[in-house]
């Protein structure tokens, strides 16, 4: 199966391309993110650095697993189109099996990527078991994403319609950011808000981000129930 998935991944440059750019986005922030910030406290007299986790979260946490989602919804959607899913409605091997190896192949490279990213850029990272756990949180958007994607668009035009979406979606957590508290919460309903809020936690020294850890995972895997049911629907339509 996985060799299958890697077959088509490798025919679509488009996919290809995506994850270059996002490793081509960690390189640049290297030195963008130290760059910019010295531009604008030399112009203006502001100083940017108290927002560096902000800046390094959205992309650390966020981006990857969005990039992991978005491969992951085509090859679903493609195996709907080829009728690959409906096929494996009766195969010895189960249609759950397949859906779980492949959501847990995007959730470990999606985390390997995060970490690689946090080593490319190297600027407000959190202690690595908090990263490797934020990361891991942040992680379970990626087969949120690709089963709710591949179970509400009919071909891929469609699929890159709700995709713009998705891609809207990490700006909430980001935007939660200048909310205060308990205001900020409103975000908790999206996944990966739990996953960043543990990670500006971690970075600032708290000791609580464990626990926004474990409820990023609760509510990470009762949006997965819901989209697993969505694209389980439709698979069988």
């Amino acid at each position: 199966m996985l060799r299958t998935d890697g077959r088509r991944l490798a025919r679509d440059r488009f996919l290809i391309g995506t994850a270059v750019y996002i490793l081509a986005i960690s390189l640049a922030m290297r030195w963008a993110i130290p760059y910019v910030a010295r531009g604008v406290a030399g112009r203006w007299g502001f100083d940017l650095t108290a927002y560096y986790p902000l800046l390094v979260s959205h992309i650390v946490i966020q981006l990857a697993p969005l990039l992991l989602g978005i491969i992951g919804a085509f090859l679903l959607l493609e195996s709907r189109e080829d009728r690959t899913i409906k096929a494996l409605l009766v195969a010895p091997v189960p249609l759950s099996t397949h859906l779980a190896v492949l959501c847990g192949v995007m959730v470990l490279i999606s985390v390997v990527l995060t970490l690689v990213e946090g080593s490319i850029i190297g600027i407000a990272l959190p202690p690595w078991p908090a990263l490797l756990a934020t990361g891991f949180v942040g992680a379970l958007a990626a087969p949120l994403f690709a089963l709710f994607v591949a179970g509400v668009a009919g071909n891929k035009v469609e699929a890159f319609a709700y995709l713009k979406v998705c891609g809207v979606a990490p700006l909430l957590p980001t935007g939660a950011y200048f909310l205060d508290e308990p205001l900020q919460w409103l975000a908790a309903v999206y996944p990966p808000y739990w996953a960043v809020k543990a990670y500006w936690v971690a970075e600032a020294g708290g000791d609580s981000w464990p626990l926004w850890a474990l409820g990023g995972v609760v509510v990470a895997a009762t949006w997965i129930a819901l989209a697993l049911r969505v694209f389980l629907r439709a698979a069988r339509t």
